[in-house]
């Protein structure tokens, strides 16, 4: 879901008079033509392994999950310390997908470059109404504008209360998604936040990550938009670590409160440019997933060679 960077390539100045070794039609071409090629050519495939996005990729589980703990667990936080990731925000959404609401997220996260993961309930879903027609279009919007769909069971169960119903709750909301995206999910969230050992040995076995989360306004409880916006900005003035904010695209409230975070979050990166402080880091599901290097081409070999046979590059400059 990434791109992967090009290297560009820099060619001389058009004003630049041609050289004898641009000339040179020899079948043999000269040395120093052939150890700049060379030369290139390592230099690209001698890159090391690069996450398959602009943003760095963290190791699968590092970045914190803020999941409840479970009995004689001594922390919260699944992988390295929140400390180390900075001022990072994650913004998720749940109980979609909602027509209206998950729409108007959309183009707000649209205008803004800005990707979120949108826990879904597949009984929304599920059926052939025009309605749950024109809610699988929208995942499919979601997805082809890079964000994550993410599990959140068929019916908004309590699996830790409901054990029977756990594996046809999570496998039932997998598969609609599926069919809906092409796209299985990667995420999975408990309703309420619910964990349990038979839930995380259900979710390992299908190599399916949890995400909790860690700033909640609670907003279905029926908090205005004022009342979100104060309590989310309040936190992330505060956070010096990664935040999770958990919001439901269905109320009407929180999405548009949602305009005014975003805009508090430019407005105090601003504010930490001027002063040298860290900014907020917006950040999405790849946090989550492990780095990936670039595949083999089988010229390594051949370029590894040829720089060990050249020197290094740093060396070859000397030649032009």
């Amino acid at each position: 879901m990434g791109t992967l960077r090009g290297l560009a390539a820099h060619s001389a100045p058009a004003t630049r008079p041609a050289t004898p070794l641009l000339r040179s039609a020899s079948p043999n071409p000269p040395r120093r033509i052939v150890a700049f090629c060379l030369a290139a050519l390592w230099s690209c495939l001698a890159l090391p392994g690069r996450g398959v996005a602009d943003e760095p990729v963290a190791s699968a589980g590092s970045f914190p999950r803020f999941l409840r703990p479970l009995p004689g667990d001594a922390s919260t936080t699944s992988g390295r310390s929140a400390a180390a990731f900075g001022r990072s925000l994650l913004l998720t959404f749940d109980d979609g997908p909602d027509l209206v609401g998950t729409s108007l997220i959309l183009d707000e996260l649209t205008r803004r470059g800005v990707k979120a993961v949108f826990f879904v309930n597949g009984h929304h879903i599920v059926r052939d109404r025009p309605e749950d027609l024109a809610r699988r279009d929208l995942l499919r919007k979601l997805v082809t504008r890079g964000h994550l769909v993410g599990n959140h069971t068929l019916n908004h169960k309590n699996l830790c209360l409901e054990r029977e119903a756990m594996a046809k709750e999570i496998d039932g909301a997998s598969e609609i998604i599926a069919y809906a995206t092409s796209v299985r999910p990667l995420l999975f969230r408990s309703p309420y936040g619910a964990r349990c050992r038979d839930l995380d040995r259900t979710l390992a076995d299908r190599d399916v990550i949890q995400v909790g989360w860690n700033m909640d306004p609670q907003e279905w409880r029926g908090e205005d938009e004022d009342a979100i916006v104060a309590y989310a900005t309040a936190g992330l003035r505060r956070a010096r670590g990664p935040v999770i904010l958990l919001l439901h695209d269905k109320n009407v409230a929180a999405v548009r409160a949602l305009r005014r975070i975003l805009d508090f979050v430019d407005s105090e990166n601003a504010r930490a440019a001027r002063e040298g402080t860290p900014p907020i880091r917006l950040v999405d599901y790849r946090v989550f997933l492990p780095a990936q290097a670039l595949p083999e081409t089988g010229l390594e070999p051949l370029g590894r060679a040829a720089v060990s046979s050249l020197g290094a590059l740093s060396g070859l400059r000397s030649l032009f």
